[in-house]
């Protein structure tokens, strides 16, 4: 039995009532509060949990957690000076701290997150029987599939997540961390047995008011955040890499770099052979060096495989087990996505959203392209605004047909969203030779790519990859770009 007492936060102000009563869950939503929990009232963005205090009350709250003063409250409450802080630990608490009874492994970075979870989890099942994945798709646990929130739950969910992988038997994991998640004490109060990083460039402007402190919110996976005592993976393909494997071994932390092509890495590549549909190479770590063949295309899955053969490694996986989880991983959803169809079209969709992500897409794409490479896509509302421009350059430069059009504007005109982008198109000298077209509604922009594309043309839609909604201000409509991909060839074949 949990009491109020025994799960207090360390940055407790005050307290009021009587502190030895029996806590049966924690939570931060007040539609979930059942009888005798804690409702921790989060500060939110657009809302305050202390508004939601009574409502809680009402369900059977036993107690609440706040930062505010709220008068007339009748259960004890507890005061703290950050409740998301607080609610870290005391879920880790609450719960007995699972991670600590568990192997867990955490990637964060910019781009590859997705893909190297998913390739984790694969190389984990084959040395270990069961593991599970938390990310942005969805969160994995093996005895179910939940639809993702978050990329990183809140810290409370993360806890009962994995307090319930230990209760199914499954004792080996990988989860994604984003700067959010960082900055915001969801896996504060974790420990890692792995640390991954990926890269780090131009992204979530909107969160990080530059990119040093968008580098600081990542490098606390590493320097911070829980067990010192785990194996930091760092890829240093990337100079803010380079910088945090040299800042992590001057505290002393356990570094394994990683490179596709820098042989002074623990990790690196040798004899890569790359063509439109997979990859095969030698992973060289010291004195092995092992074959490895994987179902992805582009020098970036291959440093995702790199990555990923690094973490499980550290972790305990024999070499075996990473060739076998690398090979059979068949596809990651929404990432070099291909319709199939009957028109000789390459049709693939991918989630890429940064400059760079997008500039890997196209110029693996172009190797197997035969004529024309025609590219979709639009940015997306209330997000960095300085790359629009950039991602508009990125386009013209790699492609021979751009369509820009709309991705997920939320709160944002589509129309001034497409403006910005075509600014960095026109700006571009490729612009002069290239077709651009504007389009704003985005099945008609896929449609229209589609329909001019012929025989031996790759036709890429990219922005939105997995997701199955498109986000406006006031709603969310469905919308999944490869579903409406393939309408257009079932309409094709119906029209025939």
């Amino acid at each position: 039995m949990k009491t109020l007492r025994s799960i207090l936060p360390s940055n407790v102000l005050s307290t009021t009532g009587v502190l030895d009563i029996e806590i049966t869950g924690v939570t931060f939503d007040s539609r979930k509060v059942s009888k005798g929990n804690l409702f921790v009232a989060l500060q939110g963005q657009h809302v305050d949990g202390g508004a939601f205090i009574f409502d809680a009350i009402e369900r059977g709250a036993a107690a609440v957690l706040t930062e505010g003063i709220r008068k007339n409250i009748e259960v004890p409450v507890v005061k703290v000076d950050n409740a998301r802080q607080a609610l870290s630990e005391v879920s880790a608490l609450f719960y007995d701290n699972p991670s600590q009874k568990l192997k867990l492994l955490g990637i964060t970075g910019t781009k590859g997150k997705t893909t190297i979870t998913y390739l984790v989890q694969s190389i984990l099942k084959k040395a270990f029987q069961n593991a599970f994945r938390i990310g942005t798709i969805e969160y994995d646990m093996e005895y179910e599939k939940i639809a993702a929130s978050n990329t990183t739950p809140e810290s409370q969910v993360l806890q009962a997540m994995l307090d319930q992988a230990l209760k199914n038997g499954i004792k080996h994991g990988v989860i994604e961390v984003s700067s959010h998640s960082l900055k915001t004490w969801r896996v504060e109060h974790l420990s890692f047995a792995v640390a991954g990083f990926t890269n780090l460039s131009l992204e979530h402007t909107e969160f990080h008011p530059n990119m040093d402190d968008y580098y600081n919110a990542k490098k606390r996976f590493f320097t911070e955040i829980a067990d010192r005592q785990k194996v930091c993976v760092i890829g240093i393909d990337n100079e803010y890499g380079k910088k945090l494997a040299d800042e992590c071994r001057g505290l002393g932390l356990r570094v394994q770099t990683l490179s596709v092509h820098d042989h002074t890495a623990d990790f690196f590549c040798e004899n890569l052979k790359m063509s439109g549909t997979n990859s095969e190479f030698l992973i060289c770590n010291g004195v092995d060096k092992n074959r490895c063949v994987i179902n992805l295309a582009g020098e970036f899955n291959v440093f995702n495989a790199l990555m990923a053969a690094a973490m499980a490694r550290a972790a305990g996986a024999d070499w075996s087990s990473v060739c076998e989880g690398l090979s059979s991983l068949k596809n990651v959803p929404g990432r070099l996505e291909t319709i199939a169809n009957d028109c000789g079209v390459n049709v693939v969709v991918d989630y890429a959203h940064s400059p760079d992500a997008l500039k890997n897409v196209l110029t693996t794409l172009r190797t197997v392209t035969r004529k024309r490479l025609i590219t979709v896509f639009g940015c997306g509302g209330n997000r960095s605004h300085e790359k629009r421009p950039i991602m508009g350059q990125v386009a013209v430069q790699c492609s021979d047909v751009v369509i820009v059009t709309s991705d997920n504007p939320r709160k944002e005109s589509p129309e001034s969203i497409v403006e910005q982008i075509i600014s960095g198109i026109k700006a571009d000298a490729a612009y002069d030779t290239k077709l651009c077209i504007q389009e704003i509604d985005r099945k008609t922009a896929i449609f229209k790519a589609l329909k001019m594309a012929e025989a031996g043309d790759t036709v890429v839609i990219a922005g939105k990859g997995h997701e199955t909604g498109q986000y406006f201000a006031d709603k969310t409509v469905p919308f999944d770009d490869r579903e409406v991909a393939r309408s257009f060839f079932r309409k094709s074949d119906n029209e025939n």
